[in-house]
């Protein structure tokens, strides 16, 4: 017979029948786990981003098994696998005029590099299988700029120049240690880097095109503004 106490429903070996109550550094070690395993290119960024809400937000240590249980057990081993694979080669994607626009499953090198002279760059990362824990993508144009969309949990760093065309990064809360990183180097005469957050597609309202559609009216405001910009340099430069 089971005891009972004034507690709530204990197992037979006394443990709580809801399962062990999870603590902060259990967590800490799962969401490093799924990192290791987003950088091993096992897991999807959208699939990282949905399975670290719920480890964050895990009370029980089965909870946080679930989340793992299709993952290596060793960190350290999947994280030295992929290091000795090397830096690898880089993945070049050049022409004349348009750029690189991409969305839905692709793996992204640990290397991109985009040249153009008139053609920006287009990224949905939701379903990005990442080659390497920390990736670049390094962008080169005379007129195009930067357009991604990243899920919640990634960090990203973008640099570069841009004569005109700034760099806007939507806010969101900073990744814990050890998270995928995309570094963004985009160098152009005119075109920013936009980088927007958001929840996984599957947590999106309306259908996946929905978001392209919205994504694209983005990248026509962006244009406008840029256009505005030019405008208004010529008439500053008209009447001096």
């Amino acid at each position: 017979m089971n005891a009972t106490t004034g507690g709530g429903a204990t197992a037979g070996d006394g443990e709580p029948a809801a399962g062990i109550r999870a603590s902060d550094a259990e967590r800490d070690a799962t969401l490093e786990r799924l990192s290791a395993a987003t950088g091993d290119g096992r897991l999807t960024l959208e699939e990282f981003s949905q399975r670290m809400d719920r480890a964050a937000t895990a009370k029980t240590r089965a909870g946080l098994d679930r989340l793992v249980a299709d993952l290596p057990t060793d960190v350290g081993a999947a994280r030295s696998a992929v290091a000795e694979r090397g830096p690898g080669r880089p993945s070049w994607h050049i022409s004349p005029i348009g750029g690189l626009s991409v969305s839905g499953p692709w793996r992204m090198e640990r290397s991109v590099i985009v040249v153009s002279l008139i053609g920006g760059a287009d990224l949905d990362l939701s379903q990005a299988q990442l080659a390497a824990p920390e990736v670049t993508l390094t962008k080169v144009s005379l007129l195009g700029g930067v357009s991604i969309a990243v899920p919640p949990g990634i960090r990203v760093d973008a640099s570069g120049f841009s004569l005109i065309g700034g760099t806007s990064v939507d806010a969101g809360p900073e990744p814990g240690p050890g998270a995928p990183t995309v570094r963004i180097r985009a160098f152009s005469l005119l075109g920013g880097t936009r980088i927007y957050r958001g929840g996984p597609a599957s947590q999106r309202e309306g259908p996946a095109e929905g978001s392209q559609l919205d994504w694209r009216s983005r990248r026509r405001a962006d244009r406008h503004e840029w256009r505005a910009q030019r405008r208004a340099e010529r008439r500053s430069r008209r009447y001096r």
